[in-house]
């Protein structure tokens, strides 16, 4: 069955002018034809007529980097405030815990969302356990790099031992074994995140979860559940399974499938605002041997992890944030001689910025964490502020950017990227060292997977706006939803 999209209006993404009326066929999840709009069309046997009666029409827009399974945890965790202080966490754990029904020791409850980066110092299990008694909890941080649980969800995770304050690798631990939920409920709550990210105009994700693979996306799929795009990251643990698979980077899972192999995910160091980014100063008033943060993989084996991806068709993509982190990878791209993305790239020292081009590495940056780390790094990254979130620096010295969210550490919302890239707030807070905003187009063409525009012979992925969003500005450009999302030639989303 094909699809008469009639009376879209192209936008050229460069210039941000809408092109007459068309009418777009799409057939087998491709562009068949454009042809300018005459008359009313029917529907046939063969044809259904979408009327979009005259809504601009623009290439998909993708998230390249979530944590899916993670953002389907955080969809049903409760939440505590990212600015809160440890008393005010405790408070909202108290709080929860009381419209609990039963004696809550058969589940870990869980919650999302503290940022422990302006704390005087990590809280224990025992602070916990003087709120929540016999019930297990743990607390899940923002950026997912530490989890605060108490005795009784330590001993149920059988951490039994560990500091109550998890970070880094016992911090993903944790999470792995908190996101053991039966796979068809787990899938339920994922399909619902889907199809609200569907009527934002999102046609396609980055899984970057530890424990998905090929496999379990295709098992959804064919469940009909999640109906978009997933490109399938899979980590150094699972390396040799994939290349005995015969997995390269860009290939379906099936043919024509919408699930296809993503790229080899390594961790080099930790977050800012857990203060384990790797950075060539330390951190203010930090002592011991991580008060520059931590470096998750020693440089020889990151080369070689990256030569055998390489030789494997997978491209590697490596989180790194802090600035030492930042040399350290983009040295490994030029030393293994491959290409990838560069996740995160939070803060970059002057002299790397025209090495992603050089390198062919991509940086994939998540604008809206600008807005739940502004102050923070303001108050431990005071004399490098400037060098953080450098959007327009890395353009400028030919780099090639795309955007993401990084979810569940913020929401899969383009337009909120977009608009935090464009603006530097995504608040009513002033902008945030506004010299590194960047162009609505620039914005736009990051966020569309490299298609920068709607062709005959292209991919099925369109998404129909009410409004030209070269006009729209702050809480309007924030706030765009799709009229009508379109992955891989199958309708996700409507309103019509």
């Amino acid at each position: 069955m094909a699809t008469l999209l009639h009376r879209a209006r192209l936008l050229d993404l460069v210039t941000g002018t809408l092109d007459d009326p068309c009418d777009i066929l799409v057939r087998e999840g491709r562009v068949a034809s454009m042809r300018p709009t005459t008359g009313r069309p029917r529907d046939t046997d063969d044809v259904t007529v979408a009327d979009l009666d005259g809504r601009t029409v623009i290439p998909g827009l993708w998230d390249e980097h979530v944590h899916a399974e993670q953002w389907a945890l955080a969809s049903r965790r409760f939440e505590v405030s990212q600015t809160a202080s440890p008393a005010e966490v405790l408070q909202t754990v108290h709080d929860h815990l009381e419209r609990l029904p039963g004696d809550g020791q058969d589940i870990i409850i869980q919650g999302f969302g503290l940022r422990a980066s302006r704390w005087r110092a990590d809280p224990s299990a025992a602070d916990l356990d003087a709120v929540c008694g016999p019930w297990p909890v743990a607390i899940v941080s923002a950026d997912l790099h530490s989890t605060w649980c108490s005795t009784a969800a330590l001993r149920k995770l059988g951490m039994n031992g560990k500091a109550g304050f998890l970070t880094e690798a016992d911090s993903f631990a944790a999470q792995t074994r908190l996101a053991r939920v039966p796979r068809r409920i787990l899938n339920g709550w994922l399909d619902q995140c889907c199809r609200r990210a569907a009527a934002c105009g999102v046609v396609g994700i980055r899984d970057m979860e530890f424990s998905s693979s090929v496999d379990v996306w295709t098992a959804r799929r064919s469940a009909g559940g999640c109906p978009m795009r997933v490109e399938v990251s899979v980590y150094p643990d699972r390396l040799d399974e994939a290349v005995d698979r015969g997995l390269r980077t860009g290939r379906p899972a099936t043919p024509g499938s919408l699930v296809t192999m993503g790229p080899l995910k390594i961790i080099v160091d930790g977050s800012m605002s857990t203060r384990s980014a790797w950075c060539h100063r330390p951190y203010p008033g930090a002592v011991g041997p991580d008060r520059t943060g931590v470096d998750s993989v020693a440089p020889d084996e990151l080369v070689e992890l990256m030569r055998r991806a390489r030789a494997a068709g997978l491209t590697p993509a490596a989180h790194a944030i802090g600035d030492l982190a930042v040399g350290v990878v983009l040295d490994a791209f030029e030393r293994s001689g491959a290409h990838g993305f560069l996740e995160h790239a939070q803060l970059v020292a002057d002299a790397d910025l025209r090495r992603f081009a050089q390198l062919g590495v991509t940086a994939s940056v998540q604008p809206a964490h600008l807005i739940d780390d502004r102050e923070t790094t303001d108050a431990i990254w005071t004399d490098r502020a400037a060098r953080s979130f450098r959007f327009r620096d890395l353009l400028e010295a030919g780099a090639r950017l795309i955007l993401g969210s990084d979810a569940p550490v913020s929401p899969v919302d383009p337009w909120l990227a977009i608009r935090v890239a464009v603006e530097r707030t995504g608040d009513d807070r002033p902008a945030w060292h506004p010299e590194q905003a960047i162009t609505m187009s620039q914005a736009l063409r990051a966020s569309t997977h490299g298609i920068d525009a709607v062709r005959v012979g292209g991919p099925a992925d369109l998404v129909a706006l009410d409004a030209n969003p070269f006009e729209l500005h702050g809480d309007e450009l924030a706030s765009p939803v799709s009229a009508l999302t379109m992955a891989g030639g199958r309708i996700s989303h409507t309103r019509l």
